[in-house]
């Protein structure tokens, strides 16, 4: 399995602490089978900063110990219609330094002229991600909104947990939904602490399998990151 939303890295966002709590975590997604794991630490102006360089230093670090499952270079970027510089300037990142990239909304608000920006990624040959629309509170009161973007070529990345009720009641409904549409491309952990997440993982695939084919679920969990990390077209 590949996890395609995690926050990983130590000291970089709200996620991992420590090297000594990231080393914890790789070892908990090694034991429950994932074998590569995105690194999409939170760029978001006037919060999380930290350069593309620095994140590439810490990867390499990792992957160096050769015993734990491989990191790659992303960024779980939070919209601002500003992107294109933060990507060209090398603060941001897309994944695996491809087209796509991955990008949050404002969990409560909706985030004006979106639909103006997204245009404007496209022309500039970005292929956009949107991380767990499940939680979007826009899109758990109106399923067509959703629609729209799937409309726009938006790739929708769903996380495990979710589907637990980790996120609440309305989280969960819109992850079935998206389920049993078919609307679901890729699935994460978006980890941030040890003993959170992954834990609950093989729960999390019992809910989704019962739900989904096996099919689908290996394209959702392995088959559709491989394609994005070679910068291939997943449909």
């Amino acid at each position: 399995m590949i996890d395609f939303h995690s926050h990983i890295l130590p000291g970089i966002d709200d996620g991992s602490r420590s090297i000594e709590e990231t080393k914890n975590l790789l070892l908990e997604a090694k034991n429950i089978g994932i074998t590569k794991i995105i690194s999409t630490s939170h760029y978001a102006i006037d919060c999380f900063e930290t350069p593309e360089y620095k994140r590439e230093e810490l990867i390499k670090q990792l992957n160096s110990e050769n015993k734990y499952p491989e990191i790659i270079l992303g960024s779980e970027i939070f919209l601002t219609y500003n992107i294109i510089d933060l990507l060209k300037e090398y603060k941001a990142s897309p994944i695996n330094k491809t087209n796509y990239i991955l990008f949050e909304l404002p969990l409560k608000e909706q985030f004006l002229n979106l639909k103006d920006l997204i245009n404007k990624l496209k022309e500039n040959n970005y292929k956009l991600i949107l991380a767990h629309p499940e939680r979007y509170y826009i899109i758990q009161k109106n399923f067509n909104y959703l629609l729209e973007l799937k409309e726009m070529g938006i790739i929708f990345q769903s996380n495990y947990a979710s589907i637990l009720g980790y996120y609440g009641l309305n989280a969960k409904l819109t992850l079935k939904k998206m389920l049993k549409n078919n609307l679901v491309s890729l699935l994460g952990s978006d980890v941030h602490r040890e003993n959170t997440i992954y834990p609950r993982i093989p729960r999390a695939i019992k809910k989704i399998k019962s739900i989904i084919t096996e099919e689908y679920f290996k394209d959702i969990s392995e088959n559709n990151a491989l394609k994005i990390l070679n910068n291939e077209n997943i449909f």
